[in-house]
């Protein structure tokens, strides 16, 4: 595993900073994380993950956008 995702998998260790319909969110040292809550197919909540990051009052309109699985978990990052 590389060091940025032993840095992800740190950081959801820690409290969330949010939880919506389908993704927990997290602040790390890279960006920002959604991490599926369930096993999900990744290209169905592809567009659907920024509509519920506002519902957490996130803006990530503009933010890149990488799916990731690192040891077994699913999740979107969102970094500048």
């Amino acid at each position: 595993m590389d060091s940025a995702s032993d840095l992800i998998i740190d950081s959801l260790k820690e409290e969330p900073i949010g939880e919506t319909d389908h993704f927990i969110w997290f602040i790390t040292q890279i960006g920002i994380v959604a991490l599926f809550k369930k096993e999900e197919n990744f290209e169905t909540y592809s567009s659907n993950v920024e509509v519920e990051a506002n519902k957490i009052a996130l803006d990530i309109t503009k933010e890149e956008k990488e799916y990731l699985k690192i040891n077994e978990r699913k999740l979107f990052l969102f970094y500048s």
